[in-house]
Formats: structure tokens, sequence, C-alpha cells
């Protein structure tokens, strides 16, 4: 081992580096345990021998003499004291004078050497001991080199089995280990029985099979899991702590100062594992959500009720002081605009004993009669330095209003002056007659046109010098930017951008494609960064760990927009004036986030320097995907040409792409019959294969039509697999627009065994590396760009032991036969500068989902001659999101595959095409055979959205999902006439639409109460959680909905809106519709929320099922949408419609062509 060190010091320093690289590789697949904040760092032991100038971070095992023992402890060469318990079964055999053999470690060089364990005795002491021999004893023993080892950070789980008062004992696979809580680090206060990680340091020791030696440290615990923001309801309250579900409760210390909690109350709790009586959860914070279930406003009393407040709080609520410890007293007003006199019973404040203000009157219950007002008096105690909220709630008759008073107070009149001036500022963004909306994008502007100096922070990946193409920054222009955020009028925004950029009056055509694309997608970058100032703090600060500066942000995995990888943070001094030129902007990269937190670099003398001041906070996220983007649009109409981007006419080849030939369901090439990959093809699938195969059309998109069910992806995957083997010199690009997508391509090429290994590659992002979400299973596969010029760089690929190729440059990446990977990634190519004709194919799967720029941007590596791109998707599906309501006005949202399908040669002409679904077969393909879901769940979508074209191949007499369907038919019951193959049901009820008063998002109760009391009556017929999804287009019905399951500790099948349905499928599929009111209907028409007059998110919706499809709704609005009509009689004609009464309205609008569908032989083959 020292041999080996000491070679490594004789080579160069890029050598050691290297080495030190693949060591660490080595290991990394010990730490596939780790938490994922926790930092897993290697430390190699330098020590080569006692002449090293390198100062060790030493773990080494050496001999002693054991100088003086007790019945509890011990000491080893006069100098280093040892429990009992490192000695384990040899202590009883120790004896003063023996020469032992023992683990040392000492984590700095002025810490104190600490004996982790005595391994064994290397001489006994059989005579008397004296003082001069153990001298000897000990002087022989210099001479005695220790012997160093590696050291590594590991995570371990344990369970702690005692909490003592400065201590906790836990139960580890490695033994019992004592961690004293004054030496670690933690994030919670721990119990016993709680689950728990340790971050431990290690000994590295090769004699071990995963190398793990002794627990030399432990320096952080912190829970195995937490659960963050669960919603649970209160079931049984005792005196020292409280159940809120069957397996979760909360201790009476952990329910925050000012609050008791009652049967009933709704609370929000982060939950960690824990083994403690019959409980697994235990809850280490607690917000309260509800007293008694809250108060719930319905959508019959908002919409009828006007635009103001029942009750108006008027006056200051932001003051500052310069003395602390000093009494002001404020008075506020409490007006009644309402409609009755209102009582109010009492105030109330959080902690009131540590809050800085207190209640001066009223006291007691007061009457405030209609349109007459009140005083309210708090009394001000400034008892904290700095800036604080002072929560406070009134308690009327029949609601609460809880408000906030701000309190600044600073050390001297300077700090006052400064406050005020930040106070200042931003009361001019709180103008009259502006809504929260208006002013955000007001604050937006302001944040924008802050172009302070700037001190880059440090990146993630060092920044290559020479990168073959380098991307415009295609900024916002400052025009565009102030007519979006400084206008007020949505009214007002459309004219000035039509005024100012008379391009967007027009329709897209070849000749403003540039220009209008670059316009939307600079709207929709506007409208990003207005959703990113939610994430701003007027004062934070940072905590050290390790070498970043890590930033506190909660709910942080719930928020939307997500932080991610090279994200940034702007530090901004709060107590310079912000136009100051000696205000600079530190800007923070994002390396890492985690659930509740992000780690960043600044610049290193900032990093060096901080010292935990607050600073003001803005964060800006990456723009390389829109840069990408803008390139991509920018270039492909000189690149790709009018007849591709706006085709007119099928122009043929002159040299088809492939001379083959389809005979029944064989396909040649020439003489040479070619095979399948998959044998279990349908004709449409075949012809579709040998469609693109041919490549009949000139420098146009081939659209393979997917509707669901139908095998596109498996089409694809074929297509792909032909296109390798049969093409000479093929490359192909494999684009989608979620990961997920590329992951399931993958994943059927690796099924299909066709290629070998290196054929094929899964370009990956690095964000997806960090957050580990890669799947291990195609780690092998999968690797990361570097686009540095080739050889520019000292730092080389890396291969972990996973299989994962990291900082791939050219000479690499690109080369293989097939890259997959999502659109925006594939980009990472334009700045690598590949031949125009390095590339033949693109490929987009689920293109429908795609925006048109997105697709451009791994078009744009192709030429336009000896190409050919192949698009594979659904444009009757969900587009992309696009967040801009005037990039959606305009078109951002839809996909290149839907506009194409609306030009003539993509057009459906059945008299033209009767033999291929009315499309011309040169440049579409329009799968039809559906293997998902029985003919009555099938006929539905076919009819409304695929022009009743589809033909199931789920037999209703002997498939499994007739089987699994007869099995449930009891359930419906008395529905005694209905078909027995019927698989589609509409519960009607006449629930309320309701609103809670912190939350815009919408939930049905009613609904709510009868989708879990069905999913129950499932679960009794055997069915299994994960047959079941629950869709409906709410977050607030999804929250209600999982609290229902969590409340009942009932297994929770997948509850979740129509975009994460997207793609799937389940055996039963429960939707709840939750609107029952038509005020906000045309809202929710334009913003795509709801289903109502929504047919791209209905047909998502109904088509997920492949055995039972039950909605339930009110049908009275409903039918006011022509498909949702269709659906509710077709129930209806079928004797499976239950529930409410159907209001005759439907039954006057009835449709013959219902009345008839008990009979779907038609639909099968």
């Amino acid at each position: 081992m020292l041999s080996f060190w000491s070679r490594i010091f004789q080579n160069n320093e890029d050598e050691l580096d290297h080495k030190r690289d693949l060591l660490a590789m080595e290991q990394d697949f010990l730490d596939q345990e780790g938490c994922s904040d926790s930092k897993v760092t290697y430390e190699t032991n330098l020590i080569g021998d006692n002449d090293s100038d390198e100062t060790p971070t030493s773990c080494s095992s050496r001999k002693g003499v054991v100088t003086h023992l007790t019945e509890q402890n011990g000491i080893i060469d006069n100098s280093l004291s040892f429990e009992k318990q490192v000695a384990a079964q040899l202590f009883h055999e120790l004896s003063v004078g023996c020469v032992i053999e023992y683990l040392a470690y000492q984590q700095d060089e002025d810490d104190a050497i600490k004996v982790i364990r005595i391994q064994k005795i290397v001489e006994q002491s059989w005579e008397k001991t004296t003082e001069k021999k153990v001298k000897d004893m000990l002087e022989s023993l210099k001479l005695d080199h220790p012997t160093y080892f590696n050291m590594q950070l590991r995570n371990i789980l344990g369970i702690i089995t005692q909490r003592l008062p400065s201590s906790i004992k836990v139960d580890t696979d490695y033994g019992e280990l004592t961690v004293q809580l004054d030496s670690i680090e933690t994030n919670f206060i721990p119990k016993t029985g709680d689950e728990i990680t340790l971050e431990c340091q290690v000994q590295l020791d090769e004699g071990y099979v995963d190398q793990q030696g002794e627990i030399l440290e432990v320096k952080k615990i912190f829970p195995t899991r937490i659960e963050p923001n669960q919603k649970c309801t209160v079931e049984r309250v005792f005196e020292e702590f409280t159940v809120l579900t069957s397996s979760a409760y909360v201790l009476k210390e952990d329910v925050p100062k000012g609050y008791q909690l009652h049967l009933g109350d709704i609370v929000q709790v982060d939950l960690i594992e824990c083994k403690y009586a019959k409980y697994s959860r235990r809850a280490i914070k607690l917000v309260m959500l509800e007293k008694n279930f809250g108060q719930i406003k319905n959508n019959q009393i908002s919409s009828s009720s006007s635009s103001k407040r029942a009750v108006a709080i008027e006056g200051e609520d932001r003051f500052i002081y310069t003395e602390q410890w000093k009494k002001h007293n404020v008075t506020l007003k409490i007006k009644n605009e309402g409609k009755r006199t209102f009582q109010l019973c009492s105030i109330n404040i959080p902690n009131a004993a540590d809050a800085q203000i207190s209640v001066v009157e009223p006291i007691s219950s007061r009457s405030i009669p209609i349109g007459s007002q009140i005083s309210l008096v708090f009394q001000v105690y400034t008892k904290f330095i700095g800036e604080s909220k002072e929560f406070f709630s009134l308690q009327f008759d029949t609601f609460k209003v809880t408000r906030f008073l701000t309190i600044i107070v600073c050390e001297s009149d300077q700090e006052a002056i400064e406050a005020k001036r930040r106070l200042i500022a931003s009361e001019q963004l709180i103008v009259n007659g502006r809504n929260a909306r208006q002013r955000s994008r007001f604050y937006a502007y302001q944040v924008y046109a802050n172009k302070n100096p700037l001190v880059p922070g440090e990146s993630i990946a060092t920044k290559r010098r020479f990168v073959p193409v380098h991307l415009s920054n295609y900024d916002v222009p400052e025009k565009l930017c102030a007519i979006v955020l400084k206008t007020e009028s949505v009214s007002d925004v459309r004219e000035l951008l039509g005024q100012e950029y008379p391009f967007l009056n027009e329709n897209l055509n070849f000749g403003n494609y540039g220009k209008r694309f670059s316009a939307m997608l600079h709207l929709e970058e506007i409208d990003y960064s207005i959703s990113f100032r939610n994430y701003d703090r007027e004062r934070a600060h940072f905590n050290r760990e390790g070498e970043f500066l890590s930033l506190q942000i909660e709910n942080l995995a719930e928020r939307r927009p997500s932080l991610v990888l090279g994200d940034t943070v702007n530090a901004i001094n709060p107590w310079l004036e912000s136009d100051s030129k000696e205000n600079k902007l530190f800007q923070g990269v994002v390396h890492k986030v985690f659930f509740n937190r992000v780690h960043l670099k600044f610049n290193a003398n900032f990093q060096q320097k901080y010292n935990g001041e607050d600073y003001r906070l803005e964060f800006h996220f990456s723009r390389f995907a829109f840069r990408k983007q803008h390139h991509a649009t920018s270039r492909i109409v000189d690149h790709m040409g009018d007849n591709f981007l706006f085709p007119s006419k099928v122009g043929k080849r002159e040299h088809l792409q492939l001379e083959v030939v389809l005979k029944g369901d064989d396909m040649y090439l020439y003489d040479d019959k070619l095979n399948w990959f998959n044998t279990s093809l349908n004709s449409i699938q075949k012809v579709a294969v040998y469609n693109v195969l041919r490549g009949d059309a000139d420098q146009m998109p081939y659209v393979i039509f997917g509707p669901p069910g139908t095998g596109k992806t498996v089409t694809l995957v074929e297509t792909i697999l032909q296109l390798v083997r049969n093409v000479p010199g093929s490359r192909l690009l494999v684009g989608t627009p979620s990961n997920s997508s590329a992951d399931l391509i993958t994943k059927r090429i690796i099924a299909s065994k066709a290629l070998n290994h290196g054929d094929f590659i899964r370009l990956v992002s690095q964000n997806q590396v960090e957050k580990d979400l890669v799947p291990p299973d195609l780690a092998p596969y999968c690797a990361t760009v570097d686009i540095g010029t080739v050889d520019s760089a000292h730092d080389s690929m890396i291969v972990t032991d996973s299989g994962l190729k990291l900082r791939c440059q050219a000479k690499f990446l690109g080369k293989h036969r097939i890259t997959i990977s999502t659109c925006t990634t594939l980009g990472n190519f334009i700045q690598m500068d590949f031949l125009p004709e390095h590339f033949t194919h693109v490929l987009i799967d689920e293109a429908g989902q795609c925006t048109e720029p997105e697709t451009m941007v791994p078009i744009v590596l192709l030429a336009r001659k000896r190409s050919q791109v192949i698009l594979a998707g659904d444009p009757h599906q969900l587009q992309a999101i696009v967040t801009s309501r005037y990039a959606s006005d305009l078109g951002l949202g839809a996909s290149f595959l839907e506009r194409l399908l609306q030009t003539p040669p993509y057009r459906r002409d059945l008299q033209r095409f009767p033999d291929s679904s009315g499309y011309n077969p040169s440049v579409l393909t329009k799968l039809l055979y559906n293997y998902r879901a029985l003919p009555s769940i099938m006929s539905v979508y076919s009819k409304l959205f695929y022009d009743n074209e589809l033909i199931s191949m789920v037999s209703e007499e002997n498939s499994r999902e007739a089987r699994f369907l007869a099995e449930l038919q009891a359930i419906f019951e008395p529905n005694r006439d209905m078909p027995r193959t019927h698989g589609t049901f509409f519960h009607g009820i006449m629930g309320e639409n309701m609103q809670d008063i912190d939350s815009p998002s919408w939930y049905n109760p009613a609904e709510a109460r009868e989708v879990f009391l069905l999913t129950i009556l499932l679960y009794r017929r055997n069915v299994l959680p994960e047959q079941i999804g629950i869709l409906t287009p709410y977050a607030k019905q999804v929250k209600s909905l999982r609290t229902m399951f969590i409340a009942a500790d009932v297994s929770m099948p997948k509850i979740g809106s129509v975009e994460e349905f997207q793609g799937q499928e389940r055996d039963i599929m429960l939707i709840s519709t939750v609107r029952s009111s038509e005020s906000n209907l045309r809202s929710d028409a334009r913003l795509s929320l709801g289903f109502v007059r929504c047919n791209k998110r209905m047909n998502v919706a109904i088509s997920r099922a492949r055995c039972l499809l039950v909605i339930f709704g009110n049908p009275l609005l409903l039918a006011v949408d022509d498909c949702w009509r269709h659906l509710i009689l077709f129930c209806a004609n079928n004797n499976a419609y239950f529930g409410c009464e159907m209001p005759a309205s439907i039954c006057s609008q009835g449709d013959e062509s219902d009345s008839n569908h008990s009979d779907y032989s038609d639909l099968v083959p």
C-alpha cells in the first residue's frame, strides 16, 4: 500500500488527478444508498512516508503499549485514552505492558488522536511490568511505521433505540453506535424509534468485500426519509402526543406554540419514518391549515357577491423603528363592507409570548354594523433587530381574517433611512387598481431593468475556451419587455404588440417565420421570468455546507417552475441604493438541488469572505434552452426551405431512399426478404414503416399519426431499427419532449436485442445525473456531453461504475448510429460543429407535445439533401405547456405536427385516399388498431375525435379485460339491463365546486367522496391500487382526494391531473370533473383548465382506461359541451347512467346514433 502511494507521488500533477478520479469511480457504487441531501466526498490519504510534506487526514493502524488499565478504560503509550467498548472481547485479556495493535483517527492536525478499535494483542505481558521495561518497549516501537488507510464519507442507516439527554444509541448493521449530539450536525430533534441516516467518516479496508472498515466519526444525522407537506386530519388527541393517521403521530413539543390540536383539525406536516409502538411516521414539523375543517366559500356565493371584501382593514401595515425594547401603539380600522352585521369574537396572535405585537383594543367581543367601522389598536414592542412579519387573525362569527404587520427595527438612523427608501420603492409596486398579477409584472420589470455590474459565479462545468459554434444571447428586447411588464391592460398589451411588431398581426408564413417565433419565445421567456420572481427574497442569508453556500427554500420540491442546475441567484446588498453602481450583483450558480435547499457557488472572493450577512436575492433561470430554440428557428428557414416548413404539394424524390416492396405482410429489398424485428406488428404499422423506408416525398416530414393505444412508439422503434439496418451510413437523432419518453424508446431498443451496445447512446443532461434521475438499467447506455473543441480540455471523459459516461466530446458522441434524448438536449450538438451531412435522420416521438421551436432544435442539424424527418404523435391530445397568454394566443403551443396536418398535403381527403383513412400515404400513416381498451370505452373517443375509425383489438368475450370487467359488474347493480360488456359509466352528482380562501383551485367534496367510496368497493373486489387511476383537472381536487385516502389509511392509487396521465393507461380510470357552476367556464377554456370545451383534455382523460371508465360530474353543466353530452347520452342509452336524475333537457337533445351501442361487433376485426 505504501509503495503504491509513493509511485503516485513520483508522477506529475495530471497523472495524480487522473488516478484520484479512477479511485473515486471505483468506490462510487458503494454509495448508492446515499440520501439526496448528503454530500459524498472522498478523502485519500496522502502519506507515503514520514518525510511527506502533505498534511495527513489520519486514519492509521499503529502499535502501542498499554500503560494504564482500569475496569472501564485504559491508556496507551501514556497519552492515548480508550474506553472499554473499543477493545470489545479483548478488553479482559489486556494487561499493563502488553503490546497491542490499534486503529487511530485524527480528524484535523490540531485534534487529539482517537482510538477507534483495539484490533489485536501483538505481545502479551507475562512478567511483572516495570517502568523501565515499559519505557524500553515504547522506545523500540518508535521505529515501527504506521499503516495509513484511505477514508470515505458514507451514509449508514440506523434506528434510534434510546434517546439520552446528550446522546443517542443507534442500532445499525455495524452494531450499536453511541452518538454524542453535541459533536454532530442534525436538522431535527431525534427521538427513540426514528429511522435515521448517519453520515460517517469510515476507514477503507480492502480486507472487506465492501471495503468498509471501522466507523471513524459520525458527522451528521438526518431522517432516512422525509415526506414534506403531508396533509393530515387529527384523529385522536392525548396529553403528550396527537394521532394524525393510524400510522402517524406528533409529539406535543413539536406543535407550534399558541396552537392546541383538536379532533378534526387539518394540518400540514413533514413526516419522517420511525418504528415506535404501532406508528411508522412521526411529524417533525406542523403547520395548521384548517381548524374544524376551515371556512369554505362555494362558487354560487362568490359569483354573486361583489368584488369587494366583506371586511376591509385599513391603515399602515409597515413600520420602521430605530430603537430596540421600545413600545409604540399603532391603529388600524376594521370596516364592515358586507350586507349584514358582523360579530368580532376575538383577536388571536400566534406565538404571543414571542410576538412583537399585542392587542390593546378591543379586548372583548364587538359588533360591527353594516357600513360602520371600529378601531383596532396594537402595541408594538421592538424586541428584535431586523425585519419580521407579525401575524394576527380576527375571528368573526362565521369566518376568520388573517393579516400581518411588517416591523423593521434598525440599529441606527442611517439604517432606518435606507429601510425607508426600500419601503418607498416597494410601495411603488402597489398602485391603486393593480391586481397581484400586474404588481408582479411591474416588479419583474424592475428586476429586468437592474443593469448593475455582475460578478459571475462558478459554473457547474469547466468553461470551455474553445467552442466550435457560439450561440448568440438572443436577449429579450427592452421595448418588448416594457410593453408586457409595464402595460396594465391585456387589451392594451395586445394592441401595442401589434403596433410595434406588425408581423404578429399576420399569419405565420415563410417570410415572418424567424421573427414571429423569436417574438413568441421572448414573450414566453418574459412570463417565465415573472413566475421566477416568486423565488425572490427581500432578505435572506446562506449557510456553509462544505465548498458550497446553501440556501433554504421551503417546499422547493413542489414549487413551479422548478429550480434546476445552472439556474442562478443574484445576491444584492440591501443596504445600498439599488441604482448605485457600487451595488454589484454577486451571481451564485445552482450546483445541487435538494427538496428544501440549493447549493450555490459564487465568485471565489465572495464565497470565501461571506460571513452570514443578509442579502436581497433575485433568481434567474438558465436561458440555454431558449437560446437553442432561437438559434434553430432563425436558421431553419434557410436550412430546410419553404416546402419543408409550409408544404403545399408532395414532391417526389428522384431516387427512393430504399427500393423496398411490400407484398402482403412481407417486405422485400430487391429480392431479399427483410425480417421484422417485432413480429407482432399489424398491417397498418408495417405500412407506416414501409412508407418511411421508401421516402417517396422529397424534403417533407413523414407523419405517423398514432391515436391512443395504437402502438405509435412500437412503430417508431421498428422504423429506427429498419433504418439502421438497411440504410447504409445512416445516423439517427431520436428526440422526445420528455426524459420519460426518451427512456421508453431506449428500453424498447435494448429489449429488441437488434443492436450492439455501442450502436446507440442515450444522451442525458447533467441535471438528470445530479438528481439521480437516470434509471440504473439505462446508465450503461447513457452519456453527458462536453461541447468543447476536441482535446481542448484537460479533464477527459469519465466512466462511472454504473457505466454512465460523463463529459463526452465530439470524438465520442455523434458517432453512434442512434442518439436518443430530449429535443432540447440534442441541441447541444449545435455547438459541436458536425459536418452538414453528419446526421441523416431525425425522429421525434410524442411530437404533438413539442412546441415548434423545440422540434426544430434537432432538425436544424440536418442537411437539406439526403435527410429525412419523421414525426410520431397525436395532434388531438395535449399540446406543450405554454405559460404566456400572448405567446399562446399567437400559436406557440401548437406543435409542428399539428400545424403540418392543417396544410394541404397532410389534410384528410377521404375521396382521394379511401384506402388510407383519407391521408396521403407518401407523407402520413394513421394507425387504427387499438390494443388498449374494450370496444365500449374506445368507441366514445373514436367517434368524437378519430372519425369513428379505430378498431378495437381487445375482445369483449375472452380477453383479460372482458373477464376483469365481468368480475366488477355487481358493483353497478341495480343497472341490470346494462350490456354485460359495457365499460363506460357516468355518475351524475349535483355537487358544489368550491374554493378555499387561500387557493384559486377548485374542488368538489361530493364528487371526491363518491370517487373514494367507489375505490373502496373496487378494493373489496380484489382490485389493486396500481390498477386504478383517478384523474381530475384541478390540483385542489387532487389534494382533497389524497387527503381522504391518507386520513382513512387506505392504499392510494395514482391521483393526478390530465398532464400526469398523458401517455399512461390503467385498467380502471375514475374521472372527477369537479365543476358544477357555469361561471368561469369561459376562463377555464381559455386557460385549458377543466374539461368543458377543452376537447384535447377530454380526449386524454377518457382514453386512459382499459376495462372500466367511470366519470363523476354534473350532467346539466357538462351537457353544454357537445362532446360531453354525447358521452352522457351514450351511457344513458346503455343503462350505464346512475346517480342524480338526468335533466330532461339532455334527454330532449338525444342523439339517435347512441341508442344502439350495446353491440360493438362492428368495432372488432
